[in-house]
């Protein structure tokens, strides 16, 4: 079996450089437990606007918006969000 990879699209890239250095490692370490775990369980399910269902991943301080992409083994990353307290 391939290993998984992780693709983040431009929107979510922009985000991932914005943050500050603290904020990248964080968004990181969510990265590689999205890999070691693609088909974890999501804390909730949206819809892109091709009708496309999108998992969305706690992990706090950020919403992690991804959809995996079987054939070429890769977890989409489409959105990163900032959780506010």
């Amino acid at each position: 079996m391939a290993a998984w990879t992780y693709v983040l699209d431009e929107a979510a890239f922009h985000f991932f450089l914005s943050c500050s250095a603290s904020q990248r490692r964080k968004l990181s370490v969510a990265f590689e437990r999205l890999r070691a775990d693609p088909h974890r369980e999501a804390d909730y399910f949206c819809q892109d606007s091709t009708g496309r269902t999108l998992s969305v991943g706690s992990f706090c301080p950020f919403l992690v918006t991804y959809w995996l992409d079987e054939f070429v083994t890769e977890i989409r990353i489409v959105n990163i969000q900032r959780i506010r307290f």
